[in-house]
């Protein structure tokens, strides 16, 4: 089916890539209601968006077409291997290795890391795809890339902030604590005006000689956590990087809907079977656990028969618990009617609507220009915070805003120029 073009292939690039990331953002909205509150996993999450939005993307592919008209014979065993390889790096491999470093980096050095992106995929678009960008556009980029990470980074300081407030509303048990050794301390007439140093048994002296080891520890375990969650952050701006280079290469002459049926479809099933893998596995396991009982000599034939049917009957149960205890990484929560209704809400948002723009965003400009238009996403954040939570922003949030909507400006006026 022939592309439809509103003002010209550039300028619909440009706006679809400016469009990506609200929807992007309303979606999160929508997940941090809900899918916080439920105790699901990332990997849950990240199953049930790909899954629910390739379906979507084959009606749509079925109804706007697989491939554009001016083009034939795009789906071969070479476009479409690239294509899952895409979808491996992007958002399989991708997605592992980022909530790894925001768990051992938190969310700041995430941030700085995820500035490098439109870097590392200009570079790439400049050396593979052979895309020249004009030197402003590079300049553009910077000032997006420093506003956003700007707006970015004073959010994360505010939420932390928010934090700090409600813990000093509700004084600690630690707090408490000192408070009572403190009074004991007073009414043994231990002042501290009299400066007197409590005598050290052997015991507490080894035992302070332990804690000194212990922290020694501990600071070289946070060290290497430290270098760990950098190597996982850098490894996913490299996976982002390469996996839209391969999709802008090898999706030539097929639809924002086929490219993501592709996409999304081969990691909704990789993670799909992952899921029944270890289903199967928790299986096997309370079986062979019944096995080892009936071979430990148990001399109750009854208590062997309704053990066994007890067991294997709660390990074939793959849907959640519903006791109150939390789902496993690998499971759906369980959520009410209305719950998946709003999940699904920001699947449509966030696996549908924002990848379908961005992937047409990616084949009608350059990529380096398309990763720095889709990254604005911490803008959009600024304005529904204020809208939706009465969230005031600060001044340095202002600056970063006005730093990255003249980025914007920049890289749309100078970005879709080659030198």
């Amino acid at each position: 089916m022939m592309a439809v073009t509103v003002f010209s292939s550039t300028v619909d690039g440009v706006i679809a890539a400016l469009l990506g990331p609200l929807f992007m953002s309303l979606g999160f909205f929508i997940w941090d209601l809900r899918w916080t509150s439920s105790h699901g996993s990332a990997f849950a999450l990240n199953m049930y968006k790909c899954n629910v939005a390739s379906v979507w993307f084959a009606i749509m592919a079925g109804i706007r077409g697989f491939s554009q008209s001016e083009f034939s014979g795009v789906f071969t065993v070479t476009s479409v291997g690239f294509l899952t390889l895409s979808s491996t790096l992007g958002i399989i491999i991708g997605d592992v290795l980022w909530l790894e470093a925001l768990r051992l980096l938190g969310a700041k050095h995430v941030i700085v890391a995820d500035s490098l992106k439109p870097f590392a995929a200009a570079i790439l678009g400049r050396y593979v795809l052979g895309e020249a960008l004009h030197p402003a556009s590079w300049g553009g980029m910077a000032l997006t890339v420093i506003g956003v990470g700007t707006v970015a980074w004073e959010g994360h300081n505010n939420m932390s902030d928010d934090d700090v407030t409600k813990n000093d509303k509700n004084p600690s048990i630690s707090d408490e604590n000192a408070q009572t050794v403190c009074d004991s301390h007073n009414r043994n007439g231990m002042h501290s005006s009299e400066n007197q140093q409590p005598q050290l048994t052997l015991d507490e002296l080894l035992s302070n000689s332990e804690n000194q080891i212990h922290k020694s520890d501990q600071k070289q375990r946070n060290l290497k956590e430290y270098h760990r969650g950098y190597v996982c952050a850098v490894m996913n701006v490299l996976a982002d990087a390469s996996g839209s280079l391969w999709t802008k290469k090898y999706g030539v002459g097929m639809t924002t809907w086929s490219i993501n049926l592709v996409r999304f479809g081969f990691a909704g099933i990789v993670l799909f079977l992952v899921s029944i893998i270890m289903r199967l596995r928790r299986w096997c396991l309370a079986l062979d656990n019944v096995i080892e009982t009936q071979d430990a000599g148990v001399s109750d034939a009854t208590v062997h028969v309704n053990s066994a049917d007890n067991t294997v009957h709660s390990s074939q149960q793959t849907a959640p618990s519903t006791d109150g205890s939390d789902p496993k990484w690998f499971e759906l929560p369980s959520l009410t009617r209305h719950g998946w209704l709003q999940i699904t809400i920001g699947v449509a948002f966030v696996t549908f609507l924002c990848p379908a723009l961005e992937k047409f965003a990616l084949m009608q400009v350059a990529l380096g220009l398309s990763v720095s238009l889709g990254s604005v996403g911490p803008l959009y954040g600024v304005l529904m915070d204020w809208s939706f939570k009465g969230r005031k922003p600060t001044i340095i949030v202002l600056i970063g805003v006005v730093l990255a909507i003249g980025g914007v400006i920049i890289l749309c006026a100078f970005g879709t120029q080659s030198i």
